[in-house]
């Protein structure tokens, strides 16, 4: 299955490499995303992975990346494949998001 991911979640990874190679490098950033990747893998192959955030959204799930978080719901306008929605920073204060605006309003 693959994996695909929002407008919302692409804006995320770019600040996420545009932060960590400003503030660490090139070098750290490939190791990051190498990471970040293989947590879009094992969503990929496992939709049911990680922890339920149904109370947010319905259907919607969550993986930890190291510092980050990975929300992602399986929708039927990408066939069923598992969309990431958005990739925060885990110091954001979770409960204070406004998740169905924060998450692109699905």
């Amino acid at each position: 299955m693959t994996i695909q991911l929002s407008d919302l979640a692409r804006s995320d990874l770019e600040d996420i490499r545009d932060f960590t190679t400003r503030t660490w490098g090139r070098a750290q950033w490939l190791t990051y995303f190498r990471q970040i990747a293989g947590a879009f893998e094992l969503i990929a192959q496992n939709p049911e992975a990680g922890m339920d955030r149904s109370l947010f959204v319905p259907g919607m799930r969550s993986v930890n990346c190291r510092r980050h978080v990975i929300f992602f719901k399986c929708l039927n306008a990408a066939n069923g494949a598992p969309v990431v929605l958005r990739i925060i920073h885990g110091r954001r204060h979770m409960p204070a998001l406004v998740y169905y605006d924060d998450l692109g309003g699905i």
